[in-house]
């Protein structure tokens, strides 16, 4: 996939012209992917900030992080991270920050991406890094999933809402072929703030709890269907999984909502299972491999 990267210039002095290197961002088309990077040492930054307007680009980079974050927890709120806003929302810093001319990156996340440009234009080997996964990652898995069980396009919708007599919440994928025959979420239980990804994850189960009882109705591109509450419609969750001694408050706590709900979850990696089970309800026969 190709990504867009800006390096992240510090210029104390727009006047002179001289600035420095002090991180990067990259992100995709789409807005739902990026991330950002500062080097781990600011050293030379300081030697060059003569005028004490280091810690006004620190902050811009601070208020980029939040907005990020943001993405995982407030999907379609405010608008969408671009290099357009960023260049806008940089110049409001009086050129303090810089951002260098966008370059496309092959890469498969906007971390890796990362990765590369730190690798080949910062060079700075304890680069501090925000090394978790958000749930794009997720996301692209199952996509990616869907493609391999030749699911068509058409039938493939993101971002549905779903909505019961009293409650409603957003679920990345709906699969549909005139019905609605499957629903999936996606998580990331890599992400800090672990309390309100907890709640978040309640809620949801609350709407899907609701949806299998007394069914409700997905919006679809302006076009409504019907959900029966008779248990028939497939829910499904693929998420990012915590790592090593990450907090599991999230996680634990969404794993019995999803066993009590009857609802299919699974990491990124096996996606396929959750593919397939649209694929079968589609009609679709699986593919042989030889």
């Amino acid at each position: 996939m190709t990504y867009r990267f800006s390096l992240l210039r510090f210029v104390p002095d727009p006047a002179r012209g001289e600035f420095i290197n002090i991180g990067a961002i990259a992100g995709d088309d789409s807005g739902v992917d990026w991330s950002l990077r500062l080097v781990s040492n600011l050293a030379r930054a300081n030697r060059l900030d003569d005028k004490g307007t280091l810690g006004a680009a620190l902050a811009f980079a601070a208020t980029i992080e939040a907005r990020i974050e943001a993405l995982d927890q407030l999907p379609g709120f405010g608008e969408p991270i671009s290099l357009q806003w960023l260049e806008t929302t940089s110049a409001e810093m009086q050129n303090i920050v810089q951002l260098s001319e966008p370059t496309p990156v092959v890469a498969t996340s906007a971390e890796d991406a990362l990765d590369l440009v730190f690798e080949e234009l910062i060079v700075d080997p304890a680069a501090r890094r925000f090394r978790f996964f958000k749930k794009y990652r997720a996301v692209s898995q199952l996509r990616a999933a869907y493609t391999e069980v030749e699911i068509p396009d058409e039938a493939v919708d993101k971002s549905v809402r779903v909505t019961t007599s009293r409650y409603s919440d957003s679920f990345d994928f709906g699969i549909h072929n005139g019905r609605l025959v499957q629903l999936a979420k996606c998580w990331s239980f890599q992400l800090p703030g672990q309390d309100a990804l907890a709640e978040e994850v309640k809620a949801w189960a609350w709407v899907v709890e609701h949806l299998k009882e007394l069914g409700g109705e997905a919006s679809i591109d302006g076009r409504l269907y019907e959900i029966a509450g008779d248990g028939d419609l497939d829910v499904a969750v693929v998420y990012v999984p915590p790592v090593g001694l990450e907090p599991r408050l999230a996680f634990d706590q969404a794993q019995a909502a999803f066993a009590d709900l009857g609802v299919t979850a699974v990491p990124g990696e096996d996606a396929s299972r959750v593919a397939a089970e649209a694929a079968g309800r589609l009609g679709i026969r699986p593919i042989s491999h030889q």
